[in-house]
């Protein structure tokens, strides 16, 4: 038997136990994300369910982003903060835009495959419906008030900028409003009558030109949640009472003397499920799936250290009276996590087993 059939044989057994209905599913033999890539591209077109590729980390995310992307596959991607929630320290704007950009994605359509890391699987989430109406949809000739769209502009993460520039960024003049959305490529021009919207035209950015006439536009958010500066100052009256204790004054008011006057502070997006809770994981998003665990020893091993440290850091800051949200009101519980599991099909990717080279060779040469 070639290289090419045993590999096609292999991918048909899958198949097979997926559809009789198997919980769990172990594949071995596949040495590298490339062959690993290669094996569920063409196991999702036979199954036609979305895959969800978990990883123990952002770094081999991205590896399995590129690889999947070689083989044209429709990808959302969705990193991890990967930083310690407890050191008072805001995460990058790259990783919030882009964590957003994927809930938002997921909150309405369910791609090829989804790549995560193990943190994000256990991350606290709003809704879908909830990430959903972070946005906004646009339509030519309806209403919506400018000064709404500003204010939903502010709050999910964009930042006013005279003129435009830059992804996640809007200018406003007269009845005018710019705004460049994180899954455009151009920004658009969206000119009001009073409060219905007149005309929404694609634009350069460097040149101002017009590229063209939309009768529509979608504006996905910048962050996965919204925040304007009044949530910030009803932050900092419910934050005074969690932690009323007088050991934790000097702490609180490092953070509450920019929250009264509504602005953000360094790691407040750790903070502000303290104002809106979070009940939902990704868990919540996914439909008609197959997790597939890459590696589930190496996975476990993280996410078993992942919560012993999060359990010994809020620890430390409760002994040094820092403020802090407890790790259950961040993330899912170990016991939540086993809970969620077990209701998807999960096929796990191990690298050892016998035809590891046969499977390898097949990938070369293709």
């Amino acid at each position: 038997m070639n290289p090419s059939s045993e590999t096609q044989n292999e991918i048909s057994n899958l198949s097979r136990e997926i559809k009789r209905g198997t919980k769990v599913i172990s594949l071995s033999g596949l040495t590298s994300i490339s062959a690993k890539s290669y094996i569920l591209s063409k196991l999702q077109k036979e199954i036609g369910k979305t895959l969800v590729i978990v990883t123990d980390s952002n770094r081999e995310l991205e590896t399995w982003e590129n690889d999947l992307e070689f083989f044209h596959s429709a990808i959302i991607s969705l990193p991890s903060f990967e930083m310690d929630v407890y050191t008072a320290i805001s995460p990058h704007a790259e990783t919030l835009e882009r964590r957003a950009l994927a809930l938002w994605q997921l909150s309405t359509q369910m791609p090829n495959f989804i790549v995560t890391s193990a943190k994000s699987l256990v991350t606290k989430l709003f809704s879908p419906l909830e990430m959903q109406n972070l946005g906004a949809t646009l339509k030519r000739d309806e209403d919506f008030p400018p000064e709404k769209l500003v204010e939903k502009l502010t709050g999910c993460g964009y930042v006013r900028e005279e003129p435009l520039k830059n992804i996640g960024e809007f200018s406003v003049r007269g009845g005018i409003i710019d705004v460049w959305s994180p899954d455009a490529e151009n920004p658009v021009r969206i000119e009001f009558f009073g409060d219905t919207i007149d005309s929404i035209r694609e634009f350069d950015a460097e040149t101002q030109l017009s590229i063209g006439q939309l009768k529509e536009i979608s504006l996905a958010p910048m962050r996965e949640f919204s925040a304007t500066p009044n949530d910030l100052k009803d932050w900092a009256f419910f934050a005074k009472d969690r932690f009323a204790d007088e050991k934790f004054a000097r702490n609180l008011k490092d953070r509450t003397q920019f929250a009264e006057e509504g602005e953000t502070f360094n790691g407040w997006e750790f903070l502000i499920n303290l104002l809106f809770p979070k009940n939902s994981s990704l868990f919540n998003y996914l439909k008609n799936c197959i997790l597939v665990i890459d590696e589930p020893t190496v996975v476990e091993l993280h996410l078993s250290e992942f919560y012993e440290n999060l359990a010994r850091r809020y620890a430390e800051i409760s002994e040094v009276d820092e403020i802090g949200l407890e790790p259950k009101e961040l993330f899912l519980t170990a016991e939540e996590l086993r809970t969620n599991l077990g209701r998807f099909t999960r096929l796990e990717l191990r690298a050892l087993g016998k035809i590891s080279s046969e499977t390898d060779e097949d990938f070369s040469v293709t």
